[in-house]
């Protein structure tokens, strides 16, 4: 969306938006800021500066090593289809192991 409302082209935004999905598949911190510095090279300044305040903290949050982390679970890719995502949440339930803790 900021790329039409800033007079960009369909080129400007596939070539944005295969940046952030870069950004997302980095595999860890090192590779996600060694990414962005190399990405922001070739940015325009305006879209350097709207990633910078609008969009960097949430896409670092949501990247792949940030995410899997979190959860411990194989990552399978990065994907905005429902059902595919939660086709991928009921596998990775079933294969998961209960633990019986002994509290007493």
């Amino acid at each position: 969306m900021w790329v039409k409302n800033s007079g960009g082209n369909l080129a400007d935004e596939n070539f944005y938006s295969s940046c952030i999905r870069q950004l997302l598949d980095a595999s860890n911190a090192d590779q996600f800021d060694s990414i962005l510095t190399e990405m922001q090279a070739r940015w325009s300044p305006a879209f350097s500066e709207y990633f910078s305040e609008c969009l960097e903290t949430a896409v670092k949050a949501s990247a792949s090593f940030a995410t899997c982390r979190v959860v411990a679970l194989p990552y399978h890719g990065i994907t905005n289809n429902v059902s595919e995502s939660y086709n991928r949440v009921l596998k990775d339930f079933q294969n998961w192991k209960v633990w019986y803790i002994n509290l007493y």
